[in-house]
């Protein structure tokens, strides 16, 4: 805008002396002020919205990391637990993808803008190549007014050289408008670049925290595994302890019925319903020692009381059924001296 006034000043003193020559120039000129005002306005523009784009965004505040999981906490079932890992991925991953939403918006408008500065560019470098051309023609109708009136008065001459010192102002304002659109469309390429910078730099913080998400997913459900673990071994040990109980009680009903069998009426068939009792309290025996053998493997390291109490079981199957084949082979001594008295 700094040179409207000289320019309008020199085209209107050209269009008073040579108006064929000037006109052509001075509606050129007024295209090219006008196309240079339109394009620092783009400009403007897209500084004003890179600034904008570049200031940090309001983000939400970030809900405070919730404390250590206490005793009460980890009272929830497994399907709770994994509901609400479910909804952390699910909510981490909606949050991604808006932030690369984000991101590929300011990639897209950084495109459009630097596509923009390339066409307005481009339009400058035509508008440039007209005037040259005009120049061009404009030289030419100013030497063949110079060749008609060579001889003519010494304003001719003087005509001669203000053309061509307009000729050659034109050319270097023209070069002038080239070189402002090459900057121009080096710093939108520029703005471009640092868009799509800030674009893929908030895109990896959205996958930063996505995965972040993704971990306390899989540490909710390492909890929820755990408390189903702790589940089991609390059955497991329900088990031992009933099992345990069941044994004591049929290890009593072997020691009633073996005092009943000392008679000799009924000897032999006490003898025999001992030996199937014995049988039964070692079959027990030994399905008490195989569950409590299952319930150690199943149970595992976090088991280790319910390890104690079926050991404990084994241990008094063992007995049990010790003494049952104790008692079972004391009483054939007992009854083979009445058995041989008349």
């Amino acid at each position: 805008m700094a040179f409207a006034v000289p320019l309008t000043v020199l085209g209107l003193a050209g269009v008073a002396t040579n108006p064929a020559l000037f006109v052509p120039l001075l509606v050129l000129a007024g295209f090219a002020l006008v196309v240079v005002d339109f394009y620092g306005y783009q400009r403007r523009e897209a500084k004003e919205r890179a600034l904008i784009a570049a200031r940090p965004p309001k983000r939400n505040p970030q809900p405070r990391p919730a404390p250590a999981p206490t005793q009460v906490k980890l009272k929830q079932t497994p399907s709770e637990l994994e509901a609400e890992a479910r909804a952390r991925a699910d909510a981490a991953e909606a949050k991604a993808q808006a932030a690369q939403a984000e991101a590929l918006a300011a990639e897209a408008r950084a495109r459009a803008e630097a596509a923009e500065a390339q066409a307005l560019a481009a339009e400058a470098e035509a508008l440039a190549a007209e005037a040259e051309a005009l120049a061009a023609e404009a030289r030419a109708q100013a030497e063949a007014a110079a060749a008609e009136a060579l001889a003519a008065e010494p304003e001719a001459l003087a005509a001669e050289a203000r053309a061509q010192a307009e000729a050659a102002e034109a050319q270097a304002l023209a070069a002038e408008a080239r070189a402002r659109g090459q900057a121009r469309a080096e710093a939108a390429e520029t703005e471009a670049l640092a868009a799509q910078a800030r674009a893929e730099a908030e895109a990896a913080e959205a996958e930063a925290m996505a995965a972040e998400a993704r971990a306390q997913a899989e540490a909710a459900e390492a909890l929820a595994q755990a408390a189903r673990a702790r589940e089991q071994a609390e059955a497991a040990e329900a088990q031992a302890r009933a099992a345990e109980a069941q044994a004591q009680a049929e290890a009593a009903e072997a020691q009633t019925r073996a005092a009943e069998a000392r008679a000799r009426a009924r000897a032999r068939t006490e003898a025999a319903e001992a030996e199937a009792v014995a049988a039964q309290a070692r079959a027990e025996a030994e399905a008490a020692e195989a569950e409590a053998r299952a319930a150690e493997v199943w149970a595992g390291a976090e088991a280790a009381e319910a390890q104690a109490l079926a050991a404990e079981a084994r241990a008094r199957a063992v007995r049990l059924r010790r003494e049952a084949e104790a008692k079972t082979a004391r009483r054939p001594k007992e009854d083979r001296p009445q058995g041989d008295s008349p």
